[in-house]
């Protein structure tokens, strides 16, 4: 019964998270969904256009969307951070969360574009509701101490 309650708590978002991981399995995309911790879809497709190199990863509600790369535990903690956000938040989430980390990954993407690697993540992790996702997920980042 207490899980029902959660899903109704964050529909929008899990609205959201259903029709982005249909749009990514209609496109054959590259991406990797887990929900609730365990990773129940996984496309292995070959990246293509703008979409794909754009989407870093999604929390939205219980599901987690990230293509496939690297430092994928780091990043799956990252987005858990963002799903206890989303418990926290329920309905409001979306604006009160959500918003917020996509314009900074947008302004990220066109304000730094000339700036280093590790002065962008250090600038992008330090800003809400990043760094509140990161602690949340148990990062610390290497900045951080």
């Amino acid at each position: 019964m207490k899980r029902i309650l959660l899903w109704v708590w964050q529909l929008p978002q899990h609205l959201l998270g259903l029709l982005l991981i249909w749009l990514l399995e209609a496109r054959k995309k590259s991406a990797v969904w887990i929900y609730s911790g365990r990773e129940i879809g996984f496309w292995e497709f070959e990246p293509k256009g703008r979409f794909s190199r754009s989407l870093s990863g999604a929390s939205l509600g219980e599901y987690i969307i990230l293509p496939p790369r690297s430092d994928y535990a780091q990043t799956v903690l990252h987005e858990y951070g963002h799903s206890l956000q989303s418990r926290r938040w329920g309905p409001l989430y979306l604006l009160a969360v959500g918003l917020p980390s996509a314009i900074g990954n947008l302004w990220d993407r066109l304000a730094h574009k000339k700036w280093p690697a590790e002065k962008r993540v250090k600038w992008y992790y330090s800003r809400w509701p990043e760094k509140q996702a990161d602690r949340f997920g148990g990062i610390t980042r290497a900045w951080e101490g």
